[in-house]
């Protein structure tokens, strides 16, 4: 009945108005006054679109809403997102649109377009678009020893030790134990908890429990290294990363050498300024240590990239080629983020590394720090896979 009236109303005016000469600009006003009406728009249902797991984006094809009104000349513009026909970057992009009529009146839609990559292939390394460093007239063959897509229900113990403790048994206040460590669902699972009673070895106390697992195999220059792993909620570390065993060096070569390829933590405790992104950033670092020879350089080189979120929040992939005995270069996703030299040579046989851990510049917070459900305590590997160059 409202609306009756007001299209009555609306037809009495218009016509006293032209009756009366009136300009066509009044009468436009008039209209303007009498329109209290809000347009209408309708945008499209969200877009998903699965890609090559080596590709960027994707161009996107969607029927771009227009909107109504009661009265003609509304305008539809777009006011977030990208036009119909673009490349669409990976993630989530949400596109807006806005009518507006004559009055002023406006009502807007929003639909999102979500660009999704496949899993990288297990055939070859994952690179995004140029990124592959693959010499001319070389490929890569996968090295099984230093491989695992963890999808058996139990852990490889041909492939990996699960905690020595006659060597390296944690930093206190964490202690490595075999019980955190599961596989499940295609992943390795390290689960960092409290110890259900405090632990003295070697005249030091632990109250939390942790996870080492290192390969039986050796690796050598030349490897590369990835994993697909998604980093736990709590203060201790998700790790990735090689060293060597020390005593296997003879001379100048009875030294430590480390390749970090990620370091991060899930809960920030430390005051530190350089520590306030640790929960979001792939640590990568070279180490040269505990030299018996003065000429061999000691120091570490390295650096951190942002990965775009919480590490803790989802998975992604973490590399590193160790190219040469004085280069190594990292990537994150399938993307070069750095490339460096060590201080001393990278030139001694290594271990690859899974490791939840304590460290001292990130001290346990007063609640104990495993207030979380058992899946935020874990660290999950969805893979590592290792790779060498042969003649093709």
């Amino acid at each position: 009945m409202l609306k009756i009236q007001f299209y009555y109303l609306y037809a009495i005016v218009l016509f006293v108005v032209i009756a009366c000469g009136g300009s066509s600009d009044e009468s436009e006003e008039i209209i303007e006054q009498l329109d209290n009406e809000n347009p209408v728009i309708v945008c499209v249902d969200p877009i998903n679109i699965f890609i090559e797991a080596n590709e960027n984006g994707s161009i996107v094809n969607y029927t771009t809403p227009v909107g109504t009104d009661n009265l003609s000349g509304v305008v539809t513009e777009q006011t977030a997102g990208l036009p119909s026909g673009d490349v669409f970057p990976v993630g989530t992009t949400t596109n807006t649109f806005l009518a507006t009529d004559k009055a002023g009146n406006s009502t807007s839609c929003s639909f999102d377009i979500t660009i999704e990559r496949n899993a990288p292939s297990s055939d070859s390394p994952y690179f995004i678009e140029d990124n592959n460093p693959l010499p001319t007239g070389k490929k890569w063959v996968k090295v099984e020893g230093l491989t695992d897509e963890f999808n058996e229900n139990a852990l490889d113990e041909v492939k990996w030790k699960n905690t020595d403790p006659s060597k390296w048994i944690g930093r206190a206040p964490g202690l490595f134990k075999k019980n955190t460590v599961s596989q499940a669902e295609g992943n390795l699972q390290l689960t960092a908890n409290i110890l259900s009673e405090p632990e003295v070895v070697n005249d030091v106390t632990f109250t939390h429990e942790g996870s080492n697992i290192t390969s039986n195999t050796a690796a050598e220059v030349g490897y590369y290294f990835e994993c697909r792993m998604k980093a736990n909620k709590t203060f201790m570390s998700s790790t990735f990363w090689l060293i060597n065993v020390r005593n296997e060096g003879e001379g100048c070569d009875v030294r430590t050498t480390e390749l970090d390829i990620q370091e991060c933590v899930g809960q920030i405790t430390s005051t530190d300024s350089w520590a306030q992104t640790t929960d979001r950033h792939m640590g990568y670092h070279m180490h040269s240590r505990n030299t018996t020879c003065t000429e061999t350089p000691t120091g570490t080189v390295g650096g951190d990239t942002l990965i775009g979120g919480i590490a803790s929040e989802d998975y992604h992939v973490y590399a590193a080629w160790w190219k040469s005995s004085t280069e190594v270069q990292f990537f994150l996703d399938g993307k070069k983020v750095y490339s460096g030299s060590p201080e001393a040579e990278f030139n001694l046989k290594m271990y690859l590394r899974m490791v939840v851990e304590t460290y001292d510049w990130n001290p346990v917070p007063d609640d104990g720090g495993m207030t979380g459900s058992e899946e935020d305590r874990t660290t999950y590997y969805d893979w590592v896979r290792t790779w060498k160059l042969e003649d093709e």
